[in-house]
Formats: structure tokens, C-alpha cells, sequence
């Protein structure tokens, strides 16, 4: 969840992906709130009622008022944007995706729940064989004598195979930007955290590859 001080560092730059909708679904949502919910949502978003009627008369939104009024009717900002179906409701994962995409990633790595720590393997308990009496129809029988071959010439050390040398690292097929790496990095370090499997093998991969 954000506060009103970190609604404040958003740019207002629209975000909707369908200003129909945009308009249509903050209309609705708007006019069926209560009196003193509509004073909170734009106390909390800093903004005025002018600023709402704005939105459904337009179809623009920006971050700032999207997070506001999902957060404070609980609804899927993506509801919002249009990019969502159905208004669901607001979850920090939503949160997350919606800060990352539009290049908020610090902010999102802020608010990020930690992952959580891996418990230690519990020791194995030491398992030790009884050794079963030996009776006298399963003693061992006496080892046959051993006769001493006669000595052959010494054997001469085979050389060593020589080592074949690595293959050559095969370069990427497509040149990836800077910013798009740490934009991938920070999406892997979100799935990472969340407990995906797949993102938790190849962060630790990338970090091997870091710091050989």
C-alpha cells in the first residue's frame, strides 16, 4: 500500500490504455461513492473534484490518481487502465506490476514484501548396523594360498589425454540496452521474491555468472 507522500513523486502523464472505458468504469466508481468517501479519496490523492470529473469527461488518467482511487475502493488498477475486464480487487502483486511497468522499480523494490528465509536441512540420524553373530556353519572359509607371479617389466605411464579446450561462449542473438537488463533484473528479483521457482534458478545463475 502507498501513502499520500509517495503518491506525490508520480508523474501525471496519462496511463490509460483505453480512454472509453477509463471514462466509463471512473464515472461509475465516482458517483456510487458516499460523500465522505469522495472527500477522502481526494484528500488522498491531492487533488480536487474537478480533477475526478476530468477523468470520465476525458478518458486520461495518470498513475497517481489510478493507485488513489483502486486503493481506496479496492479495485484492480488495471480496471482502471482499461487493461482489465473485470474490477477484481487491489492487491500489492497489481500494485508491483503497475510500479514496474511504467518505470517506478525503486519504488516497487521498496514497497516489496522480503522473501522469505529457507529453512536449514534437518541432520540425518547416523544409522548404525548390528552386526549379526557369525555361527560355525557361517564361518569364513580359510583363503586359498597365494602364489607370487613372477615380476613383469615395469609399466610405463600412459600420457595424458590433452584437454580439450571450452567452447566459446556463444554471443546473444540480440543486443539487449542497459535499461532493458535492469528492468529484466528487477522483474527477476519481484518473481524471485514472490517464491517462483523458475526466477529463484536463474537469479541465482546470473548471480554465479556475476561474481566469477
Amino acid at each position: 500500500m502507498l501513502t499520500s507522500e509517495q503518491l506525490g513523486n508520480f508523474k501525471q502523464v496519462n496511463i490509460s490504455a483505453d480512454a472509453e472505458k477509463t471514462a466509463q468504469r471512473t464515472e461509475q466508481l465516482w458517483k456510487k461513492q458516499k460523500n465522505a468517501t469522495k472527500a477522502e479519496l481526494i484528500e488522498f490523492a491531492g487533488c480536487t473534484a474537478a480533477t475526478m470529473r476530468r477523468i470520465y469527461k476525458t478518458g486520461a488518467i495518470h498513475i497517481k490518481l489510478v493507485v488513489a482511487i483502486a486503493q481506496g475502493v479496492n479495485i484492480n488498477p488495471y480496471y482502471l487502465t482499461g487493461e482489465a475486464d473485470e474490477p477484481g480487487e487491489f492487491t500489492q502483486a497489481a500494485l508491483l506490476q503497475l510500479l514496474n511497468q511504467h518505470g517506478y522499480t525503486k519504488l516497487a523494490d521498496e514497497i516489496a514484501p522480503p522473501a522469505p528465509a529457507e529453512e536449514a536441512p534437518k541432520p540425518k540420524r547416523k544409522y548404525t548396523r548390528k552386526q549379526k553373530p557369525v555361527t560355525e556353519d557361517e564361518a569364513p572359509a580359510p583363503e586359498p594360498e597365494v602364489v607370487a607371479e613372477p615380476e613383469s617389466e615395469p609399466e610405463v605411464a600412459a600420457e595424458p589425454e590433452p584437454v580439450a579446450e571450452a567452447a566459446p561462449v556463444p554471443k546473444a542473438a540480440v543486443d539487449i540496452s542497459e535499461e532493458d537488463m535492469q528492468a529484466l533484473l528487477h522483474s527477476l528479483v519481484i518473481l524471485d521474491r514472490a517464491g517462483v521457482a523458475i526466477a529463484q534458478e536463474k537469479l541465482a545463475a546470473v548471480k554465479g555468472i556475476l561474481v566469477s
